[in-house]
């Protein structure tokens, strides 16, 4: 099969050729080494050129990766390196395998078109564009490897990012082992995870430690990351503790969360102070959460007010809520009156449910809606049986 091409763009040119060798699954051509004007590669399939373009100047032909994202050109191909060249010319004169070498600026290039890539969610292109990459003979840095190996974690491909890891042609940093601890245990494969950790080659961070007590605290596994924090050879912070907090308080493990707080080491923030409230409001201990309210000395922000007001509705409370709603210091939201109205129309105060919701300073939500449509139903309910 021939096919004849009578073109003067020499970026056109340069796609259709490494497109026509792709299929051929040939190597990628590259700039002066391929002087010619009609290229035999099969003789079944020959690609005939017609142009005006002198294909020994530098700078004629582009690499494959880079039409790879319409928005990114491709980068010139330096000769400057004339010693390079004599030696790759070499190479192709002894029929060797050709791995063209990059300059600073195309692996600049295609190492930003694969952080692109894993920034995007298209984990196989940028797995592709790595693999490029290391084909060519370049070594990708750790932060490369690392971007590479979140965007596996993220896709739940964790098994992919731990073959990446084997095979890192850099060591792994800190960074990377705290993101693949992460998708192991946002996977649930804490056994793998806990495995990582004791084999870990590089000093641990608080943040190593964070990532895995979440993860234990998210299987139920409390005893071993109390435990943890005991062994802990970084100071912990205040996230080292709201993350143990909430494991506790969502296990119903209150009286040790409180114990935990009351051991912080570090000051308590505004996460502190929420977890606890809302561990306090779901053991129907609406009295104690009030009074650490009043001893908050952080500021507060809206999610604390919609904790402790959701505790006030479900605890009957309803005027409390009502003008501690009034009082606040934050702006509302959406959640803020779909809990009041939740506790008015428990109530059957529809018609105060109804008169919150004309007054509502923020757009209402499908919840908002559902909210009323359930208490207008219960309400209609309760009258037919009386």
């Amino acid at each position: 099969m021939t096919v004849d091409f009578k073109i003067h763009d020499s970026h056109l040119i340069s796609i259709i050729l490494v497109e026509a060798m792709s299929l051929l699954h040939l190597q990628t051509l590259y700039d002066g080494f391929y002087p010619f004007q009609s290229l035999q590669t099969n003789p079944k399939f020959t690609v005939n050129f017609t142009s005006n373009i002198n294909f020994t100047s530098p700078n004629c032909l582009k690499p494959r990766w880079a039409s790879s994202v319409s928005q990114i050109q491709p980068p010139k191909i330096s000769a400057t390196n004339t010693t390079a060249w004599r030696r790759a010319k070499t190479r192709r004169a002894k029929n060797q395998r050709y791995l063209p070498l990059l300059d600073s600026e195309e692996f600049n290039s295609l190492r930003s078109l694969i952080h692109q890539f894993c920034r995007a969610g298209r984990t196989r292109e940028a797995a592709r564009e790595l693999q490029t990459l290391e084909e060519w003979g370049a070594v990708p840095d750790v932060v490369t490897y690392t971007v590479m190996i979140g965007s596996y974690c993220k896709d739940r491909n964790v098994d992919e990012a731990l073959r990446l890891l084997d095979r890192m042609k850099v060591a792994p940093d800190v960074v990377t082992y705290n993101t693949l601890l992460k998708g192991l245990c946002d996977s649930g494969k804490m056994d793998k995870a806990q495995e990582m950790f004791g084999q870990m080659k590089v000093a641990r961070s608080v943040v190593t430690y964070n990532t895995l007590l979440k993860g234990l605290c998210d299987s139920g596994k409390l005893d071993e990351a109390l435990e943890m924090l005991d062994q802990m050879k970084v100071a912990p912070n205040v996230v080292t503790y709201n993350t143990l907090m909430t494991g506790l308080c969502d296990s119903k493990m209150l009286e040790k969360g409180l114990e935990l707080f009351n051991q912080m080491k570090v000051a308590p923030d505004v996460v502190t102070y929420t977890t606890l409230l809302k561990g306090l409001c779901d053991s129907r201990k609406i009295d104690e959460a009030l009074e650490v309210f009043d001893r908050m000395k952080v500021a507060l922000n809206v999610v604390t007010y919609s904790t402790l007001l959701k505790g006030l509705c479900d605890s009957g409370k309803l005027d409390e809520a009502l003008e501690m709603f009034d009082q606040m210091k934050v702006a509302q939201n959406v959640v803020t009156y779909n809990t009041l109205m939740t506790g008015l129309c428990d109530s059957g105060k529809m018609d105060k449910a109804q008169e919150m919701f004309g007054q509502m300073k923020v757009a209402p939500n499908v919840v908002t809606y559902t909210i009323l449509l359930k208490g207008g139903v219960r309400l209609r309910e309760n009258r037919t049986r009386t």
